[in-house]
């Protein structure tokens, strides 16, 4: 059992190596540097982690969870009656670029460009295309759509639209939940004008 003064040392660590992790990369971040930064000992880290490479496993390993509710939200779209699908891509969106938007350090570790980083990005894609081609089966999704090429592309503007409007706080979670979350089920034309 952890004490009260343990969990907060424990915290303070995860909080400078994210910190660290975000702005200096994962490599470049040594443990030495991590507990500096977070005014303790490397006494007090190895308390917690056996290595920087196990504390990167368990903030990634958690992050990844908690990323998981919203990227595999596709697979409750057939469940839903019709005129709920849109509120539930919108609130979808929007807890996602919450989650974002409130863990920014997690979320540039977890998407820089190292090799699981890349992974991530390609379970994702994975993922939400699954459910896309499923909700394909099921009439929901038109048949004409390339589902690998939607979740790519929702993935790379997710990304960017939280680089982008999040982190600065030009826009909240709810705002860009809404436009991205019309923008991929709507398109953006009006379809009464373009005809046939």
């Amino acid at each position: 059992m952890v004490s009260t003064k343990g969990e907060a040392s424990r915290s303070r660590l995860i909080a400078s190596a994210e910190e660290l992790f975000a702005r200096k990369g994962i490599h470049a971040t040594t443990v030495s540097q991590i507990v500096a930064h977070a005014g303790l000992t490397q006494a007090a880290f190895y308390l917690y982690f056996k290595s920087k490479e196990e504390m990167v496993t368990e903030l990634l390993d958690t992050f990844e969870r908690r990323l998981d509710l919203f990227t595999d939200a596709g697979r409750h779209v057939g469940e839903l009656p019709g005129g709920e699908i849109e509120d539930h891509v919108i609130r979808t969106f929007a807890g996602l670029f919450r989650l974002l938007g409130d863990n920014t350090n997690l979320t540039r570790i977890a998407l820089q460009g190292t090799d699981r980083g890349e992974l991530l990005r390609d379970r994702i894609v994975s993922r939400i295309a699954d459910n896309m081609a499923n909700n394909q089966s099921l009439a929901i999704v038109r048949p004409e759509v390339e589902p690998t090429l939607v979740a790519e592309s929702v993935v790379a503007s997710v990304e960017r639209l939280v680089y982008r409007y999040i982190m600065t706080g030009e826009k909240d979670a709810e705002q860009l939940g809404r436009q991205a979350g019309k923008l991929f089920l709507r398109g953006i034309l009006n379809h009464h004008r373009i005809g046939g």
